[in-house]
């Protein structure tokens, strides 16, 4: 490689260097070699050649008119790099040198080739970024006039749109982007005056808007902005330019200092009042890229201003407003199905949400006026959002894709919430709804308009009124027809599903109306057997069974045969018998003492007699060769699933006090040693064996004191399994059911179970802690939730802290965010008890250095920068407990050279020790210089030249 000492940046190198061959060969090989592995190995390496310092001699010499397109391009990418990323490499001697070496090149491409221009226009808009900051604080004029004289307006635009772009892509510090604003806003004024008289010429026109655009990032001026906001409007009808205008007056609008020029604004919002005729145009011929456009004008105005708009006192202005609201309420029901044939009247719904906030938010007497000047835009409303969620036909949803349908129903989702909301304040929205459902029973109706007001009805059931009101006794009658009603609905799946789902919406409404109660219940019972609509017979089951437990207690054994039927039909899916047996282990907690062990053995006969068969049965072995025993051992699996949720349901369905909670103690007597057997055949099952903690968590939880027994038995069963399986879900389950539990009560035994999870964590860790994740993360929960239960388990010398806290030192620079969430949360709560324990100082003292030297090696570049942040709230802590020592550590580690990389001076590094040890009472003070420092360390230190 030739050597670039006796070169300054600005020069190129000699025509016979061979690294400049070396550079053509790997530019070739990305472009030409067929083989996608030496593309890969090329474009590393041409990476990597960006770093060194040569790249500033070679990218000039690229960038010569004989050099291929494809080496001008890295030759541009070279020096564009160097400049946004190796800005302080750059004495300030040499400055002048490159600015007229570099605006040289950009004028002798102004005419192409295009792909070299624009990456040399992105060099020198990152080169006016940092010199504005320094050396060249005019910047921006300065380029403005030197390009236009030059003859590169064109070129002189698209380095202005770059400006902001590359202000937001280049990681420059808090001070840093505070000196940029201000100067680009000292010269915003030269800027528009530019784009102004750019704009008379039909080629510039198009990017003119994009530098309009693009300055939104520095906030232009709204005075100095109305003439070009003007010309906007009236190029509005160009199709070339409409999109663009649309964008420029959209992010224009979004500006917060707009709300200071309300006479302003009033002016805009009368230009956009005038694009009524145009949206109507361009519904009535479904130009959707119009009618999408105007939509986000009108949403710019409505979002921003909704203040402004509500409270004003002028005729013309409340006409306009009314012409605003009209306009978003035709984007908002605009024809066709979303997201087919349109896809943008989703946005508008956010809208109703927020003017209906803001009018219930004004003044009692404000908001009764303008609710009753708005009460006939919302029943329009609905009544548009109506026929929105009405799905098409049969064929035509067989012809969607699986997302079009997840996107129709989540439109249908966030139409229900807005429903929901508009009616908890324009009661008169119930009506819309009673007449349209009226209307479906006078009439033969399209099964999907049946369904959509069933799915209204549904969506608003959580401010059905009671019956004190006529209009709640109105509305009552129509719940009670519509429930009444369902049995005689129109056969259609979708008909039905909505129904069923719509007797769980208004389980609250039937608990205080327990004559409509069995009728819904026999609706939803009838249908759990059907494959199609179990799921939702099943929800709405649970729903009901939730707030009416009392009032179906004393007809447990009508619900228990329809049970029977699902539980033995193969055909329904293993969750939806999990759930409608837990529904049914809720009521039985209604149930009289004497009679809830007669209901749990009917309920769980059957599952116990299973999982007795299931384990006597073999390990199981999946035989890939055999086809037949493969397909057993997976049925035994889903049978051992079933079961397992079906004996975890009574633990968690059935709330008793412990007293009364002997017939859930015999059920695990029954279950103890199949239970145990399982543990054993199916630990290679994760899955399985996730299940079965969560059957032991429940029933500790349920049992109480009855469960004590089986501790000692579960803990050294559980840590058996660990040892021959490690399993996230058994740490996870030692933490929530036992430790948080028993620590207190059983210290001894919990502090064994502690240390051998620990033991077998450690071997695990010693061969690839970075393979588990979930491991490390679940690792230190369970250790973080001993030192907060019971500190002085961990204070014993058997709990080997100083293994735990190696182990945490590791983990930090794991790549995994919640993992060192986690393990930085309990390095905090540790060293929290220094001053506490022993145990915990002599752990802490024996490896400070070690701790000190990992967290600033995480804190430089080891660590995900997105994970900077719990890494620096251990600094807290340890500036509390031993601040002299940190200080001295922090100085002595960081003196190593290149430490923690080599982006780092000797001075930052000082700088950043007496930083952390002056604000050592100031948590957030701290955080913000520990992400300065870690971007200094990865590189992004952009504060002036040397």
């Amino acid at each position: 490689m030739a050597c670039a000492d006796d070169l300054q940046p600005w020069q190129q190198l000699p025509a016979n260097t061979p690294y400049l061959n070396e550079i053509k060969e790997a530019i070739d090989a990305l472009y030409k070699h067929p083989d996608k592995n030496v593309r890969s190995q090329a474009e590393t390496w041409l990476l990597q050649q960006q770093n060194l310092p040569i790249s500033w001699q070679a990218g000039w010499t690229l960038l010569q008119p004989d050099k291929s397109v494809e080496e001008q391009y890295f030759g541009a990418h070279f020096i564009h790099h160097k400049i946004s990323q190796c800005w302080n490499t750059i004495n300030i001697e040499h400055f002048q040198n490159l600015l007229q070496v570099l605006f040289q090149k950009l004028i002798d491409y102004r005419k192409g080739p295009t792909i070299v221009r624009t990456r040399l226009s992105v060099a020198v808009a990152a080169f006016i970024l940092h010199a504005m900051q320094g050396p060249w604080p005019g910047a921006i004029g300065h380029t403005i006039k030197y390009l236009k004289a030059q003859g590169g307006m064109e070129i002189a635009l698209q380095v202005l749109v770059l400006i902001p772009e590359e202000f937001t892509s280049i990681t420059f510090t808090a001070q840093s982007k505070s000196i940029i604003r201000c100067q680009a806003k000292a010269a915003v004024s030269e800027v528009l005056e530019f784009i102004l008289e750019c704009l008379t010429v039909q080629s510039y026109k198009e990017v003119s808007l994009k530098v309009f655009n693009s300055w939104v990032t520095f906030e232009l001026p709204v005075q100095e902005s109305a003439l070009l906001v003007d010309k906007m409007f009236e190029d509005l009808q160009d199709p070339v330019l409409f999109d663009i205008i649309v964008d420029c007056l959209v992010n224009f609008l979004r500006q917060p200092i707009t709300l200071s020029y309300p006479n302003t604004v009033w002016d805009i919002i009368a230009k956009v009042a005038q694009l009524q005729p145009m949206l109507g145009q361009a519904l009535q011929s479904d130009d959707m890229g119009i009618c999408q456009g105007i939509c986000q004008i009108l949403l710019a105005i409505t979002d921003t201003y909704t203040k402004l708009l509500l409270n004003t006192s002028r005729p013309d202005r409340i006409s306009l407003v009314s012409c605003l609201i009209g306009m978003v309420l035709e984007c908002t029901g605009v024809p066709g199905h979303f997201p087919i044939e349109e896809n943008f009247s989703d946005t508008t719904l956010q809208f109703w949400f927020n003017f209906g906030d803001d009018i219930i938010s004004e003044e009692a007497d404000h908001s009764k006026r303008l609710l009753s000047m708005y009460s006939c835009v919302f029943r329009k409303l609905v009544e548009v959002l109506l026929r929105k969620i009405m799905y098409p036909s049969d064929d035509a949803w067989q012809s969607w894709s699986d997302d079009q349908r997840t996107e129709f129903e989540n439109y249908r989702k966030e139409v229900g919430d807005t429903i929901l909301y508009i009616q908890s304040f324009v009661p008169d929205c119930m009506t819309v709804l009673i007449q349209e459902y009226l209307t479906c029973q006078s009439r033969n109706t399209s099964w999907q308009k049946i369904e959509a007001t069933l799915f209204m009805f549904r969506s608003v059931a959580e401010t059905v009124y009671d019956e004190s009101t006529s209009e709640g006794n109105t509305t009552g009658q129509i719940i009670s027809t519509v429930i009444e009603s369902l049995p005689s609905l129109p056969s259609h799946p979708k008909i039905s599903r909505t129904a069923l789902l719509l007797c769980g919406a208004y389980s609250e409404w039937l608990r205080n109306h327990p004559e409509r109660l069995f009728p819904a219940v026999k609706v939803l019972l009838s249908n759990v057997n059907d494959v199609a609509l179990a799921p939702s017979a099943v929800m709405a089951f649970r729903d009901l069974c939730i707030e009416c437990t009392e009032i179906l207690a004393p007809e447990i054994e009508l619900l228990l045969e329809p049970f029977f039927t699902v539980y033995q039909n193969s055909n329904i899916k293993n969750r939806e018998k999990i759930r409608l047996c837990w529904s049914l282990c809720t009521i039985c907690s209604q149930v009289p003492p004497e009679k809830l062990a007669k209901y749990l053995s009917s309920l769980l006969s059957p599952s116990c007699a299973r999982i007795k068969e299931l384990s006597l049965k073999q390990a199981p072995c999946f035989d890939t060769s055999d086809t037949c025993k493969c397909q057993a051992v997976k049925e035994d699996q889903s049978s051992v699933k079933l079961e397992l949720g079906m004996i975890n349901s009574a633990f968690h369905g059935v709330s008793v006090p412990h007293t009364a909670a002997q017939p859930l103690l015999e059920l695990l007597q029954e279950v103890w040693d199949p239970l145990k057997a399982i543990l054993v055949l199916w630990s290679t099952d994760e899955v399985i064996i996730d299940e079965l903690t969560k059957c032991y968590w429940h029933a500790i939880n349920t049992l109480g004191p009855l469960f004590d027994p089986y501790i000692e038995p579960l803990v050294d069963m559980l840590c058996q399994c660990y040892e021959k399986h490690q399993y996230a879900c058994l740490l996870e389950s030692c933490a929530q059911g036992l430790l948080n539990i028993y620590s207190s009560e059983k210290p001894d035994l919990i502090a064994g179970m502690l240390q051998r999870l620990s033991n077998t964590t450690f071997l695990l860790f010693s061969r690839a802690m970075s393979d588990h994740p979930d491991i490390v993360q679940a690792f230190f929960s369970l250790h973080l939730c001993a030192l907060r239960a019971q500190p002085q388990i961990v204070y014993r010398r058997e709990s080997n802290c100083k293994a735990v806290l190696r182990a945490a030192m590791t983990a930090i620079t794991m790549q995994e965010y919640h993992t060192v969430k986690e393990v930085s949360r309990w390095l905090v709560e540790f060293i929290g008890h220094y001053p506490s324990s022993n145990t915990v100082e002599e752990a802490i003292a024996s490896q400070f250095t070690f701790l000190i030297t990992e967290l600033l090696r995480g804190i430089g570049t080891a660590s995900p920068s997105s994970t900077v942040e719990f890494l620096g709230d251990l600094f807290n802590p340890l500036c509390r407990m031993c601040p002299d020592q940190l200080g001295e550590t922090l100085r002595a580690t960081l003196a190593t050279e290149n430490f923690p990389t080599k982006y780092i001076s000797r001075d930052s590094k000082e700088t950043f020790v007496q930083s952390v040890l002056k604000s050592s009472h100031q948590k957030r003070r701290l955080k913000v210089i520990i992400k300065e420092f870690s971007l200094e360390c990865r590189g992004y230190n952009n504060r002036s030249i040397r």
